[in-house]
């Protein structure tokens, strides 16, 4: 039999289990603020970069999650249903894991784009409009921009005042952001994302919930056509022929 080798680990990696470890040992609470990246950089003495990876290892995990203007803080430990899903999307490494997530969104995101255009407020409609464009910022690193992404997305599920949908995509946050991650890799994303998020943002803020869904719907697939593009021309497995047909 062949020698297996294995494979070495960056220090991120190694920084990311360490910090995993002591979460699963109870060094940090649900609900505890964890350390920032300042604070990490002195206690395992390597640079901010290295710590920024390991910090969104364990977000993409799931087990820290940032609170605009508060800080980070550890997370409640996830359920079974989560573990069942990863298991479907294990690290969003292949192309195929990548378009589950994407058909997925597909099925969900327009009708609740639909809802948030019915029970949108006067307030909400400013903040909308306000967040709609913000990811077309060349300067944004992709793990910004798939932060500066989901927020809007985030924010229309509040929209609708629907705790499910809240729920849902909050716990779906883990896996769109490593699909919005590869979407980043192409630089025309960021404006093409932002021209998306305006006009979906213009229709709920108008009540017009049937051309919210629509525009929901043809920001998704536009992003999935993305998908295909980076399939076309990296190193990421080809998609099966039963998945390669268009996204609606």
């Amino acid at each position: 039999m062949d020698v297996i080798p294995f494979q070495r680990k960056n220090r991120s990696d190694v920084i990311f289990e360490k910090l995993q470890e002591l979460i699963g040992d109870g060094q940090w609470k649900p609900g505890d603020r964890f350390p920032t990246e300042m604070e990490l950089t002195r206690l395992f003495n390597v640079g901010r970069s290295t710590v920024r990876e390991a910090l969104n290892h364990l977000k993409t995990s799931n087990l820290i999650q940032v609170v605009p203007g508060r800080g980070t803080f550890v997370t409640e430990p996830l359920g079974v249903e989560h573990q069942i899903l990863s298991r479907h999307i294990p690290d969003s490494a292949t192309a195929q894991e990548l378009f589950n997530i994407i058909e997925f969104r597909i099925c969900i995101e327009p009708s609740t784009a639909y809802l948030a255009a019915e029970r949108i407020s006067g307030p909400q409609k400013k903040r909308l409009l306000s967040i709609a464009g913000a990811v077309d910022n060349e300067e944004l690193s992709p793990a910004e921009f798939a932060e500066t992404d989901i927020a809007f997305h985030i924010f229309l599920a509040e929209i609708t005042g629907n705790p499910l949908c809240v729920e849902i995509m909050n716990y779906l946050h883990t896996f769109f952001y490593k699909q919005q991650i590869v979407t980043s890799l192409i630089s025309a994303r960021k404006k093409a994302a932002a021209q998306s998020h305006i006009a979906i943002a213009k229709a709920v803020a108008a009540h017009n919930a049937k051309t919210a869904e629509k525009e929901m719907r043809a920001h998704l697939c536009n992003t999935r056509e993305y998908l295909e593009s980076i399939v076309r021309e990296t190193a990421l497995p080809e998609i099966s022929k039963n998945q390669s047909g268009g996204g609606s």
